[in-house]
C-alpha cells in the first residue's frame, strides 16, 4: 500500500510539473547571468586590462567575447561528456545492486553502532 501511495504521489508531482524544453532554461540562464552584479563587476574590472586605447575598442571587445564563448563552450562540453559518461555507468542494474548493498551495509553499521552506544 505504501508503494502504491508513493507511486501515486510521484505521478501527481510529475503531472503538476510544467513541461519545459531547453529554450526556457537557456533564457533563464542568460538572464540570471546578465542580471548578476558579480558577473558585471568581474567583466568591468578585468576588461580594461586587455584593451589597448590606441586601437578601436569594438573589435577588441568582440575578440575577447569570442574567446570567452570558446572557453565556456569547451568547459561546458567537457562537463556534459563527464555527466553523460557517469549517467551511463550509474544507470546499470549492476551499479544499482552494488549501491543498494553498500547502503544496506552502512545502515546496518549505524544500527550496530547505535545499539552498542545505548
Amino acid at each position: 500500500m505504501a508503494f502504491c501511495t508513493s507511486r501515486r504521489r510521484t505521478n501527481d508531482t510529475q503531472a503538476m510539473a510544467p513541461a519545459m524544453g531547453s529554450t526556457p532554461g537557456l533564457g533563464q540562464g542568460l538572464w540570471s547571468n546578465v542580471l548578476n552584479p558579480k558577473a558585471a563587476s568581474v567583466y568591468l574590472t578585468l576588461m580594461p586590462q586587455f584593451l589597448t586605447s590606441s586601437r578601436p575598442i569594438a573589435p577588441q571587445i568582440a575578440t575577447l567575447a569570442i574567446a570567452h564563448v570558446a572557453v565556456v563552450l569547451v568547459w561546458l562540453l567537457f562537463w556534459t561528456s563527464v555527466i553523460a559518461f557517469a549517467h551511463t555507468a550509474i544507470d546499470t542494474p549492476r551499479f544499482r545492486r552494488w549501491m543498494s548493498r553498500l547502503a544496506g551495509a552502512v545502515l546496518v553499521a549505524f544500527g550496530v553502532r547505535t545499539a552498542a552506544a545505548s
